[in-house]
């Protein structure tokens, strides 16, 4: 089942009242949303959404997605067969079937892919209505620290109304340059908040008592529990911290500007991945000397180098947020070194 949760990170975490809508699909009418909980192991399950549609023939098509999962998103199916009370169909960039059989207005189907097979149940989906009252107690910016594998790891969490006048969530890890990743499912009654966070593979579920929310936010990979880690948020609004870097005026004009670098790497998984890597070396409002880096690919931008050195051509920094040190030798508009990061060590030429 990798396919459902692979994801690849450069970063060390790399981490309503009910009310019925307009459109939900009837008990025999297959067009419109269905949800429900893929179970992938005995403490993990991926919510699976299918959208049906008629075509002009009268017949169905569908797209698959997974609001617990971003790279499942709009997937095509194929095939796609109701003969009002049974349906069949085939994902084929998941290598994945589905078939199921309605009953008591939901469809009892299983889902196959290559070694594997696990009941799926879809359900009519309604998407929750929240109230006003509650939207404007959630409108704001949420901060708060979760502790993954002994790494505390600053969380945001942003809402705000869009031009509809509907709830639009994002979820940050803005000392690692991680901002405006989309949060789905949001659920809150004034009191209970759920959502889910497709870019860690998992969600949040608090409690609100006395302006702080109280509750866990689950992860997916290897040695998180269960029921997740313990997430405390508070209003507030996120400052970025300045690291002020020891540079003379000669060893700033030697590495100042934009270097830009590939990051060649294959995970356990055996497929390589390459990302593209921004390094900037400016001065801040205040005149200090400052550094930041990119990975655009994985949308995370400015993450701040924590520390740098330069002597005799040699450069050095690190970055703290994401536990990373380049060294490299610097020669002309290029610097030929190695960037390492935990069990990560690999070339890295930067140039300008």
């Amino acid at each position: 089942m990798n396919k459902w949760i692979r994801m690849t990170a450069l970063a060390s975490l790399l981490l309503a009242s009910a009310g019925a809508v307009a459109g939900a699909p009837a008990a025999t009418e297959l067009a419109g949303v269905w949800q429900g909980k893929l179970p992938i192991d005995a403490t993990t399950s991926l919510t699976i959404q299918f959208t049906f549609a008629k075509d002009a023939k009268g017949g169905y098509t569908a797209v698959l997605d997974s609001p617990d999962n971003g790279a499942i998103k709009n997937t095509p199916a194929s095939g796609v067969t109701w003969d009002g009370g049974n349906v069949k169909l085939q994902v084929a960039t998941l290598s994945g079937s589905y078939a199921g059989s309605l009953k008591d207005g939901k469809i009892n189907g299983q889902w196959t892919q290559p070694g594997s097979t696990l009941p799926l149940v879809l359900s009519p989906y309604q998407k929750p209505v929240m109230s006003k009252a509650a939207m404007d107690a959630l409108a704001g910016t949420w901060l708060g620290n979760v502790n993954v594998r002994g790494q505390t790891i600053g969380t945001m969490f942003q809402f705000k109304k869009d031009a509809k006048g509907e709830l639009v969530a994002t979820f940050g890890i803005p000392d690692q340059g991680l901002t405006d990743s989309p949060v789905t499912n949001v659920e809150f009654d004034g009191t209970r908040l759920s959502m889910n966070i497709p870019r860690v593979q998992g969600g949040y579920t608090g409690t609100l008592a006395s302006g702080q929310f109280t509750g866990n936010m689950k992860i997916g990979g290897p040695g998180i529990p269960p029921e997740g880690l313990p997430l405390a948020l508070k209003k507030g609004e996120y400052v970025a911290k300045v690291y002020p870097l020891k540079f003379s005026t000669e060893q700033f004009a030697a590495i100042n500007g934009t270097w830009k670098g590939k990051l060649e790497m294959t995970p356990p998984q055996g497929q390589k991945v390459v990302l593209n890597l921004v390094v900037r070396f400016g001065t801040s409002e205040n005149g200090q000397y400052i550094g930041s880096m990119d990975s655009p690919d994985q949308k995370a931008m400015n993450i701040p180098i924590s520390d740098a050195s330069y002597a005799d051509g040699k450069l050095m920094f690190k970055v703290d947020a994401v536990k990373g040190e380049y060294n490299g030798t610097v020669s002309g508009k290029a610097i030929t070194g190695n960037w390492v990061q935990g069990p990560l060590n690999t070339p890295l030429v930067l140039t300008r």
